[in-house]
């Protein structure tokens, strides 16, 4: 069921699928500026048909929500105030977060500035500091540059990934990757399988949906770029990190750190790379079903 909710000032599209009395889990999509469109479409479903109140929202300005106001400000802290005012309005008590990609972060903001409103944390394939994202996926972009025999830009990846200082959004690293053209896809999915699965469910889009839209979330780019993982010793909710195992976002430093601050499970999707619900949907319904059904209990 969709609905379009008035929440601070702007309108919000809500997809709703599941038990209204199920346990509730609110998709965060990342992007920044990307939709909560193919989540719903690959698992909502699913996830639906376990029993859970599965609720996807195009955050503020992004395709069926209503565009942002000219000249109106952006920030994470504004997407979580979103969030929060959401809650209210569904008459929610507490809910599961699932964050992936950079939506991992803001999912990670919301449940340390919300922790009464939140019963549980996923983390998917969590962006939670893009200076060891770029630095743990710009070699194997400049492997990939040099197969199609784009040697200056392999270069630019190789001495990006080297830098002595923090990269920051303004080394804006992306438009070196995106040397790749059609391959640049093959960053994000595990092999031949994985991206014929993305691509088939991409096909499947509306043809009306205004993908455009997301460009206005592009100044949070630099958020990205904040490193997230010294939080996460402050994290007093249950909590799992899921991550496709040829993931190049979630680097193996954040994981570790991850694990080391909270204790908590880490799961390793096989044959998935970022869009692990696409690209194997059986495994991440059952790690998603499965951490939902699970006894938590809160930090200390």
């Amino acid at each position: 069921m969709d609905h379009r909710c008035d929440v601070n000032g702007t309108v919000l599209f809500l997809d709703e699928r599941g038990p209204a009395d199920g346990p509730p889990l609110l998709f965060v999509h990342g992007g920044p500026g990307n939709s909560c469109w193919d989540f719903m479409s690959a698992v909502g479903d699913e996830l639906a048909a376990r029993g859970i109140r599965v609720l996807g929202v195009d955050q503020r300005g992004v395709l069926r929500s209503d565009s942002l106001l000219e000249g109106a400000e952006l920030t994470v802290n504004v997407l979580i105030d979103d969030f929060e005012a959401l809650r209210r309005a569904l008459g929610i008590d507490e809910w599961t977060i699932l964050g992936h990609s950079a939506g991992g972060g803001y999912a990670l903001d919301y449940a340390l500035s919300h922790p009464d409103s939140v019963s549980g944390l996923i983390l998917d394939c969590p962006c939670l500091d893009a200076d060891a994202t770029d630095r743990f996926r710009l070699p194997r972009a400049a492997a990939l540059l040099q197969d199609v025999g784009k040697t200056s830009e392999a270069e630019k990846c190789v001495a990006l990934a080297a830098s002595p200082r923090r990269l920051t959004g303004g080394d804006r690293s992306w438009e070196v990757m995106q040397a790749l053209g059609d391959r640049y896809l093959d960053l994000f999915v595990a092999g031949r399988e994985g991206r014929a699965r993305y691509e088939r469910l991409i096909g499947r889009a509306p043809e009306d949906l205004d993908w455009a839209k997301g460009v206005s979330h592009l100044p949070l780019l630099h958020d990205m770029y904040r490193d997230r993982t010294p939080s996460l010793s402050s994290l007093s909710v249950p909590s799992v990190l899921l991550h496709g195992e040829g993931d190049l976002v979630a680097a193996p430093s954040v994981i570790e750190a991850y694990r080391a601050a909270t204790g908590g499970d880490v799961v390793t999707i096989p044959d998935a790379g970022h869009f692990s619900y696409i690209e194997q949907p059986r495994a991440y319904v059952e790690a998603v079903a499965g951490f939902m059904n699970a006894p938590k209990r809160r930090a200390a």
